[in-house]
Order: structure tokens, then sequence, then C-alpha cells
């Protein structure tokens, strides 16, 4: 408890003794701050740049680490093999009709049944099966050829794309792929047993229906088949290149949409669980099937985003920020000895009544880290502000989940300013020590 009670002594000593050479000692530090702001506007931009690449990976990849269960049945009167990885379908719908399709609605679904078997045997939270198939839709032919939809006119229809995918996928695969809505919902539970089928479009999709709005009048669309869909939500696209898209609930789209694929399982197991995953849940999911059946695993592979290359860039910029840092405390320093060259009267007094050569090593030492530290809060709050008004789209950086500011880059400004005061406090805290109490008499 003395130690404590001595120690906060010490630090409300060093602030008494900040406030009375405020003047001195915010000069002294406006270079700190400066510098301490613009480092950390720097880490902190390099930090969610980092993050977009690791979310705009996931997009298109899954979460770390997703994993993708490819069935495969040697049997030939097996339920077909499944189709490839979701990209690869929604990009190229075609694709889906080379691929050998699955069994009819009025057939049971073996393989789609595993798959939720072995998710609940696993205690695998976020998981979906995925198939996926192409054609037509009626009404965005018919807006093409009309130049407009319910009266809300088409743009660019020359770059628009012929042919919808049609994806058949379960509600947690936009949590695994980082799906983000524009408007509506995502697919529910419930839609699987619907009279009229709810799906989310993709924006690009959107697009070609003259992005009308799916929550004033409902938005009924119809397969070349004609099976009738009710619009529910629309999903923000990835990029300008993006197939236009139609998503349904799994057990849905196996029923509505003809030559849809067999299913494929994508589960996000996590980086910790993803060694141990990739041997088991193959071997689990054939044993599952039964005999004759083979599973394919894939993804979860490390992509290089430029994380190394940014942490190193970002170290960089610590290593020549604590540098800046550096040289504005000098001017503290100069403070500092200066000020205890006019406190000699007072040091030699505190010495003679018993103040021990530490605890006035301790109280002079506080007065840079203090001051320091306070300039390190000041140029860390200048740039959180700085960053929450700069426009990170323009920047290229778009975030899903936008942090109110990275923790990282705030540690790291509030440190370097804090340990550069305590190198600089230290020279004229051995200065203080060397006083004796004979000197007071001098002064």
């Amino acid at each position: 408890m003395n130690a404590v009670s001595q120690i906060l002594g010490a630090l409300i000593e060093a602030w008494g003794e900040v406030k009375v050479q405020k003047a001195r000692v915010i000069l002294s530090l406006v270079g700190v701050v400066a510098a301490v702001a613009a480092m950390t506007i720097v880490i902190a931009l390099g930090d969610l740049l980092l993050q977009s690449s690791r979310e705009l990976a996931e997009l298109y990849e899954g979460r770390s680490v997703t994993l993708r269960l490819t069935p495969e049945s040697s049997s030939a009167s097996s339920d077909g093999s499944a189709g490839s990885g979701p990209y690869q379908d929604a990009s190229d719908p075609a694709s889906a009709t080379g691929a050998q399709t699955a069994k009819r609605p009025d057939e049971k679904d073996t393989i789609g049944e595993a798959m939720g078997t072995l998710a609940e045997r696993t205690d695998i939270h976020y998981w979906s099966r995925f198939s996926s198939g192409g054609g037509d839709v009626v009404e965005t032919r018919q807006a093409r050829a009309s130049g407009q939809f319910r009266g809300y006119p088409l743009t660019k229809i020359g770059d628009m794309v012929d042919g919808v995918a049609f994806q058949g996928v379960d509600p947690s695969y936009a949590v695994i792929y980082r799906t983000r809505m524009l408007a509506g919902r995502w697919v529910e539970s419930s839609d699987a047993d619907q009279r009229l089928v709810p799906v989310v479009i993709s924006e690009s999709l959107w697009n070609q229906l003259g992005r009308a709005p799916i929550d004033q009048v409902p938005i009924v669309l119809h397969t070349s088949d004609g099976v009738a869909m009710r619009v529910v939500g629309v999903t923000k696209s990835k990029s300008s290149f993006d197939m236009p898209t139609v998503f349904a609930h799994y057990d849905a789209a196996r029923v509505s949409f003809p030559q849809m694929t067999s299913p494929a399982m994508i589960a996000w197991v996590g980086t910790e669980n993803a060694d141990q995953a990739r041997d088991t849940l193959p071997r689990a999911l054939a044993s599952i099937l039964g005999e004759g059946w083979k599973v394919s695993i894939s993804g979860g592979e490390h992509e290089d985003i430029g994380e190394e290359q940014l942490g190193t860039i970002s170290n960089v910029i610590m290593v020549i920020g604590g540098i800046i840092v550096f040289l504005g405390a000098l001017g503290l320093l100069n403070v500092a000895i200066v000020t205890v060259r006019q406190r000699v009267r007072e040091i030699g007094i505190r010495r003679a009544v018993g103040a021990s050569a530490a605890r006035v090593f301790f109280a002079v030492f506080m007065e840079s880290v203090v001051a320091t530290f306070v300039s390190g809060v000041i140029g860390v709050g200048i740039a959180v502000v700085v960053v929450r008004f700069l426009p990170l789209e323009a920047l290229n950086i778009t975030l899903s989940d936008t942090p109110a500011f990275p923790s990282g880059a705030a540690i790291a400004g509030v440190a370097i300013s804090t340990s550069i005061g305590a190198l600089c406090g230290i020279i004229p805290a051995f200065a203080a020590v060397r006083i004796k109490p004979i000197d007071a008499i001098r002064y």
C-alpha cells in the first residue's frame, strides 16, 4: 500500500509540475502531438486496408478457414457428382448444365440429409449446402427489350449479360461469405416450404429490373420453366463483373429449379480446427453416405493478401514515427533540464528533510513520462477524428465490419510517445539526484 501511495504521489506531483511549466511544455510538445497523430493515422489506415483485403478475399473464398466437401459416387445408381465450388458455377451458369444433375425433387435428398447429419455430429455452427444451375428470367428479358421495368428505366443495356445463375443455399451462407444486403433480407429457414419461392437477387440482376423498389409493390419473377419467385432481398455486388444471380433456400431450389447440380457442403471450421477438419470431415461424410462414396475437400488455402508487406510497412512507419517523436521530445528534454536547474533550491530542501534519491529521481522522471503520455493521447484523439471523417471508399477501403478505430494503432501511438518521454526523462532525473542539500544554500 505504501508503494502504491508513493507512485500515486509521484504522478500527482509530476502532473502538478507539468501544469506549472505548461507554457514551455505545450510549446515543446506540439511536434510530439503532430508526429503521434500522423503516425497513428498512417498505421490505422494500414490496419483498415489489411482488414478490407481480408474481407474482400472472404467474399470469394469464405471466412478463414472455409472448406468445401464434394461427394462423388462410383455407383451407377448414385445421386450424381456434386458441382464444383460456388463461384465457379456462379460465374459460368452454363457449366451447371454440363454437370450431372441432382435427382428429381420427388426423390430423397440423400446427400443433403447426410450433410445435415455431419454438421450436427461435428457441431459445425456455420455450414451450407450449395447447388447451382443456369437459366433465364422472363421479366429481365422483357425489360431489356422495352428498356424499362414498371416504369423504371434501364441503363447500360448493352453491357447486361444474358442468362441468370440460380444458387440453392442455406441461411448461413451469408455469414460464411460476408454477403452484404442492399435491400430487404437474406434467405431464411422458413423460405424452404413457401408456395411462392422467396428469392434474393444480386445487384447486377436488380439493375436489369431498373432497380425497382422491392418493398412497395412485391416483385414476382418467373423462370423460363414457369416457376414463380418473389424477390425478398438484394445483395451488393462484389465487383462489376458479377453474374446476375438468384439465391433461394436449398430445399426450395431443389424442388423448384430444374438442372441443379448435386450439392456440395460449405463449412466454416476456423483456423484452429482446420487441419483436423480436413482429415476427418471427408471420411465422416463418406461414412454417412455409405459404401461406394468418396468425398473430396478443397478450400482454406492461405492466400497472400499483402499481410506481410503491410506489416513491414507498419513497422517502418512506427520506426520513422518514433524518430520524429524523439526529435520533438528533445524540446521537452531541454525544458526539463532548465526546470531542474531552476528547482535546485526546492530539490535541495526536499533532500534535507529526508526525501530519498529514488523519490527525487522518480518524481522528475515521471514529469517527462506524464507530459509525453498526455501528448500521445491528444495525438491519438486527433487521429481518431481524422480517420472517422476520411472518405475510406475513395481510398479503396471498403469494410462491412467497420471498427470504431484500430486499437493497435492507438496503442502504438501512446506507447511510442510514452517510451520516448521515458528516455528523455532519464537525463534530468539523474541531474536532480546529484543535487545535494548544501546546494540549496547557494541558490
